[in-house]
This record gives C-alpha cells, structure tokens and sequence, in this order.
C-alpha cells in the first residue's frame, strides 16, 4: 500500500457516504466494499457524522464548484469503470489485475490467498498469499514443484529467514517444515493443491 492510499480511500467513502460519487465510480467502490472492511467501516462512519451534522446545523446549499474541486482530488482509476478480474488478450494470454481478485480465506488462521491463476488439469495455482505476523503455515509434502517468491515482509523456513526479493523452489515429494510469519507479509506461491500437510517429527 502506498503512503496515499489511505487518504484516497477516506476521500472516497466520505465522497460516497456523501452521495457524490459518479455512477461508475459508485459502483467500483461498492465492489470494492465488498472484499475491504475497511472501506465498509469508513462509509459507516462518515454516514453517521453526516446524520449527526444535519440535526444541528442549518441546511445550506453548497456550491456547484465544491464537488468539482473533491472530485479532481480523486485518483484517475476511481473515477473509471472497474477493471475485469480477468482479460483474455489472446489464445493462451491470460492478464489478471490482482487488485479487482477477492481474497479468500483458506482455513489457517491469519493466511489468505488472492487465486490468480487455476490449472485444473494439474491441479496447480499462482497464489497471491497474505500473512499475518505470527501466522503459520504447517509442516506440508509437495505433490509437484513448488516455487515461492517474497514481495513483501519476512519468513522463517527450516532456520533460515527470506525477505523481500528471496525466492525457494521446493522438488516434487520434497517436505517444507512450518512456514513462520516473522512479520506481515506477501509472496507469489505456485504450488500443487494436493500438497499434504503432516504431522511434526515425534
């Protein structure tokens, strides 16, 4: 997340809890309440400030040029339509924007995945994988090569630490000990979803 982004998304759920979003901007950001409690949260909030505000302060028109002006404060993809998830640009090119994926949980506590690409066939994925500091991830068996790659944030595998950067490739049948968040994190995994989790060495 960018130093920014905080602040565009309060200028949105204001903008929206105010009613002055355009049509497709509205819509994008509805989509994307969906999948950030944040930005839910936000919206609830600026909602009721705004109700608290109209029962004491005398109504009063603003001028046209106020909307303009918070408007032109707004990333230029906000007031856009919402990209796809997914873009076929040709047989065989597949384009994902990541940001429009919804992240799904996946049963360990404090881990997510964005799926960013599903080979049923193989049963094989490119994951987007969120840790939160202190989550983990078992002790697991790969089915098929697996590669990792860190993008952000610190973890502990096997005694060694990989950060931003750092990459691991794991053989097939080859056995990963708990994967450890040091810290919040993210990293591209491709791996097999018939990986077995085991039992830690008695």
């Amino acid at each position: 997340m960018s130093p920014s982004e905080p602040e565009e998304l309060q200028e949105l759920a204001a903008l929206y809890a105010l009613g002055l979003l355009e049509e497709s901007a509205r819509r994008a950001f509805e989509s994307r309440m969906k999948v950030d409690s944040e930005a839910e949260s936000l919206v609830s909030r600026f909602g009721d400030i705004a109700t608290s505000l109209l029962e004491v302060i005398p109504s009063k028109t603003p001028p046209p040029s106020l909307r303009e002006r918070l408007l032109s404060r707004l990333p230029a993809e906000a007031k856009e339509s919402p990209l796809p998830a997914e873009v076929l640009l040709g047989q065989g090119i597949l384009l994902v924007h990541g940001r429009q994926k919804p992240w799904e949980e996946t049963g360990i506590p404090g881990i997510r995945k964005k799926t960013l690409f599903y080979d049923a066939g193989r049963h094989y994925a490119s994951n987007l994988v969120s840790m939160e500091a202190g989550s983990i991830y078992p002790r697991h068996r790969h089915a098929d090569l697996e590669e990792l790659y860190m993008l952000s944030g610190q973890i502990r595998l096997s005694g060694h630490r990989l950060g931003v950067g750092d990459y691991c490739r794991a053989e097939p049948g080859t056995l990963h000990d708990d994967v450890v968040a040091e810290s919040d994190c993210l990293f591209i995994a491709l791996a097999s979803t018939r990986n077995e989790f085991c039992r830690p060495p008695a």
